[in-house]
């Protein structure tokens, strides 16, 4: 994993339990987690060559929800990737929490 990324989560505080899950992930997904270091360095989203997942960058998640503003839409786009009927329903229902 990056060291951008590990220093990222050091710095945010990210929960231990959390974090082997979202680096494996980030690790399966190389493409986007090389998206999300270039948002890390650059305190900006990509504008060329954006990866877009089930038509969503992660740019546009971050503008859907207060939840998936930075990191969230990284991990979202992941869970597009993954479970795309099921990333698309808590999107098309505005993430509501229990």
């Amino acid at each position: 994993m990056s060291g951008i990324i590990e220093k990222f989560y050091k710095e945010n505080n990210t929960p231990a339990f959390l974090l082997p899950g979202k680096i494996k992930k980030l690790q399966k997904h190389s493409d986007i987690a090389s998206e999300f270091e270039y948002w890390i360095q650059h305190h900006s989203f990509k504008e060329n060559g954006v990866i877009s997942v089930e038509g969503y960058t992660a740019k546009q998640l971050s503008e859907i929800s207060e939840y998936l503003k930075g990191e969230g839409a990284f991990m979202m786009l992941i869970e597009l990737r993954e479970n795309p009927k099921k990333a698309l329903a808590s999107i098309s229902k505005g993430f509501k929490r229990k």
